[in-house]
């Protein structure tokens, strides 16, 4: 026993004179986080790491000069994880309003990060503009997830599996699922591609739609020429609603949706007919099966009813983040 204890400790000294820089590395305490947006001193990660409320006011500030509004603690400007003010157009003055709102229905004891969708939301959208200035430390640019670039990347992604593009067999749920989707599915497929054509230099853009009963199980995926249209419509979104369409698309796993909830928030006067939709439009159809599936079979309690509630939080925290006066 002595023997092995000398000889594991002669193995040690050897990596430590071996590999100094490696093992100075590895023996870096378990469970430290010591990335930039975890670590920054702001109000934000303050408050993630203690759970506590640390403040007396919630206030907005005001800068008539600059049209801005700073979202404050006690006179302090609060910051997202990368250490930009939480500060917003004065057009966007319903936003900071509901931001003050959020901060000051806080409770004083145990406070969670998820109690803060709205600051969580607008501050991914301040840091993705920072990052997108010219010069911007590669190593912030890594710790947000990328620039818009790669976010633009990762949301073509879901053209290929986007929900409102899956149609169901027809005689699942005695054919009532199928011919939902039908009705409610197909116009908007539909506007979208027309929508989509004006981003594209083909005047032809078509969704590839998959049909269970047609397509079996197999996986989809788009054409060129809609990716290519769908990238361009992105290339023209500012990162604040290049955020915003992200939330939308990864909360509803549909392009479409995302698209939708941004338009009708934004420009509903430029949309055909077809795509002015109102939220609750939105939440169905991205959420059709799985109400489907807990209509037969019911909802199983701090499961279903819990993954609604977090669902619906998040997509009208986008609709919210996206409007302007």
């Amino acid at each position: 026993m002595l023997a092995s204890l000398k000889a594991g400790r002669c193995i040690i000294r050897s990596i430590r004179s071996t590999f100094p820089r490696f093992y100075s590395l590895s023996a870096q305490p378990l469970g430290v986080d010591s990335t930039i947006e975890n670590n920054s001193p702001t109000e934000t990660n303050r408050l993630s790491k203690t759970s506590q409320k640390f403040w007396e006011k919630v206030s907005l500030n005001r800068d008539s000069e600059n049209k801005k509004i700073a979202l404050q603690l006690d006179g302090k400007t609060i910051r997202t994880p990368l250490g930009n003010g939480i500060i917003v157009d004065d057009s966007r003055s319903l936003l900071a309003y509901l931001l003050k709102l959020e901060w000051s229905s806080l409770s004083s004891l145990s406070i969670k990060t998820h109690s803060l969708p709205l600051t969580s939301l607008v501050a991914r959208c301040i840091d993705l503009q920072m990052i997108n200035e010219p010069g911007c430390d590669p190593q912030l640019i890594a710790k947000i997830g990328g620039n818009s670039d790669a976010i633009k990347d990762q949301l073509l992604r879901y053209l290929d599996t986007d929900t409102l593009l899956v149609f169901s067999p027809i005689n699942e749920f005695e054919g009532k699922l199928r011919t939902e989707q039908n009705e409610s599915y197909l116009p908007l497929i539909k506007g979208i591609e027309g929508f989509l054509s004006k981003f594209s230099s083909k005047p032809d853009v078509q969704l590839q739609v998959l049909d269970a009963d047609i397509h079996g199980l197999r996986g989809n995926q788009q054409s060129d020429i809609v990716k290519d249209a769908a990238t361009k419509y992105m290339d023209g979104l500012s990162p604040w609603d290049l955020a915003i369409l992200e939330k939308a698309v990864l909360t509803t796993k549909s392009f479409i949706c995302g698209v939708l909830l941004l338009e009708n928030k934004k420009y509903p006067e430029h949309l055909p007919s077809t795509l002015r939709v109102d939220m609750e439009t939105i939440v169905r159809a991205a959420t059709l099966e799985t109400i489907f599936q807990t209509e037969k079979w019911g909802e199983l309690e701090d499961t279903h009813d819990v993954d609604k509630r977090d669902f619906i939080r998040k997509i009208h925290t986008a609709a919210i983040a996206a409007f302007e006066q």
